[in-house]
């Protein structure tokens, strides 16, 4: 469960969400979501190996591999979980054939950091989790004003000067919405800038800003609301708009290898995924969820904003991320959406 004082998930750790769904929630989803796999047939690799990272974001899945709710088990898939502190371990196992699905970040799995995109070896097989509004923001002491940047206030963003905003990475979702959001000012951020530090841990990121280590910090939920409500803070721009405006966060993926050795396989669970993210993505079920399990300020549940849930893999949405990921320099070269979704056997 999610714990204020502890690590986050992803290569940032960003989480400490264990979210553990109440049986009365699971028997809600199950009755939504059992069924069989659409007509695809048996699959051709029965055992399929998920590599997660605590999140909201992966709320349905865990509703579908719970033995309360059977949606994998009626498809003929046995899931076995395996949790990963930081995407950076969770990459390097489905890199090495430890894990047949990684559960992670677009921008962190798709980097230029990441020899699968690099190589070409990696696709997209289910949606799990897009930004909505006020779910990534910039985050800064209470009271305190930050500097007008922008052309037309005729003040770049000095790398070298006093203030210093903290992102749980460089090359994750926050630091793509806080680049898109300076070059939507015209003050587009330096490459390696030494101002932007990166620090894994949200609740480190919080007491800097709280106790003027830092200026600012960018945050996604729950921390947005946990470092409002808890660590004294005062939001300064939601960073989910323009550019960065429903950007996707997360997703499930695979290797090429893997979507091409066991087409069935991939194709049984990207349906049982659209089905789960469809029925079982509703707030009210994130919300019990949460609650039942415990750890985490009611009122941080009732106030935090929350993104969506798709249930389709659009190239096009894709491009999004792609582009800011571009614009940001995050990525090498340029990367083909169309071929990052396409899951046809050797594709």
């Amino acid at each position: 469960m999610f714990q204020p004082s502890q690590p986050a998930r992803r290569s940032r750790t960003r989480s400490g969400i264990a979210l553990g769904l109440a049986a009365a929630v699971l028997a809600a989803g199950a009755s939504a979501c059992s069924g069989s796999s659409n007509g695809l047939g048996s699959p051709d690799q029965p055992n399929l190996r998920v590599g997660l990272v605590d999140s909201i974001g992966a709320v349905p899945f865990q509703i579908g591999s719970s033995t309360s709710t059977h949606a994998f088990m009626d498809s003929g898939l046995t899931i076995s979980v395996q949790k990963f502190e930081s995407q950076q371990e969770e990459l390097a196992a489905l890199a090495s054939n430890k894990i047949d699905v990684a559960y992670g970040e677009y921008a962190q799995f798709l980097s230029g950091a990441s020899t699968l995109a690099t190589s070409d070896n990696i696709r997209v097989v289910s949606e799990a989790y897009d930004a909505g509004a006020g779910t990534i923001a910039l985050l800064k002491r209470r009271g305190f004003t930050l500097p007008t940047w922008g052309a037309g206030a005729g003040n770049a963003f000095n790398c070298n000067g006093s203030v210093s905003i903290v992102v749980p990475s460089k090359q994750g979702t926050e630091y793509l919405a806080l680049a898109a959001w300076f070059q939507s000012l015209g003050s587009p951020l330096p490459t390696n800038c030494p101002a932007i530090v990166a620090n894994p841990n949200p609740t480190q990121a919080i007491g800097a800003v709280a106790s003027g280590q830092a200026t600012a910090a960018v945050l996604q939920e729950p921390y947005v609301t946990a470092a409002q409500i808890s660590g004294g803070l005062q939001l300064d721009q939601d960073l989910a708009t323009g550019n960065a405006s429903a950007v996707p966060v997360d997703g499930y993926f695979a290797t090429k290898e893997f979507v091409t050795k066991y087409p069935h396989t991939t194709a049984i669970f990207a349906a049982d995924m659209a089905k789960l993210q469809a029925s079982s993505g509703q707030r009210v079920v994130v919300e019990t969820a949460l609650r039942s399990a415990g750890g985490i300020d009611s009122r941080v549940i009732a106030a935090m904003q929350l993104g969506t849930y798709p249930s389709v893999v659009l190239p096009a949405k894709l491009d999004i991320v792609l582009r800011l990921m571009s614009n940001a320099g995050t990525v090498n070269g340029l990367l083909d959406s169309g071929k990052l979704t396409n899951l046809s056997p050797g594709s």
